[in-house]
């Protein structure tokens, strides 16, 4: 059963993709596959932040029945908020997968997450979008690279 669509972005199938709701963001040309999973309006100025250094990114808004893993698969990169993406961040426990987490403060709840995940990166609002960009264009060329655990940025 398709649902009905909200704003200009596209609501996917439930069954073919555990209804997503995808914003209409600019898609990856190359092999590096950056995925954002937060708020419309902050999916939609990250992403255009990020077309202006040269990347695409896809942008998912999570809605009543989440994101289904097989949405996740093969990101290069992925980009969500605290709390809004807890549920995509508990999925990502054990990932190689780097993440950028942006979060209004730092606690016990968002640390322990923080700690599950293998390449992670925490960086508090408001956001230094030059570092922003930074810390994505190193991640995707690989030139930043821990050894597991965690950062705040």
């Amino acid at each position: 059963m398709n649902h009905p669509s909200q704003g200009d972005g596209i609501r996917l199938p439930a069954d073919s993709a555990f209804g997503i709701f995808v914003a209409p963001c600019n898609f990856m040309k190359t092999r590096h596959r950056i995925l954002i999973v937060d708020e419309a309006g902050f999916s939609r100025v990250c992403s255009s932040i990020l077309a202006g250094q040269g990347f695409h990114a896809e942008c998912v808004i999570l809605d009543e029945w989440g994101v289904s893993s097989r949405f996740i698969k093969n990101v290069s990169l992925l980009i969500t908020s605290y709390p809004y993406g807890t549920q995509v961040l508990k999925m990502m426990h054990g990932s190689p997968v780097p993440v950028i987490v942006l979060a209004d403060y730092t606690g016990n709840e968002i640390i322990e997450i923080l700690e599950g995940l293998e390449n992670s990166y925490c960086m508090v609002k408001p956001i230094n979008y030059e570092r922003f960009t930074l810390l994505v264009k190193n991640l995707v060329n690989e030139t930043c690279f821990q050894q597991g655990g965690y950062s705040i940025v």
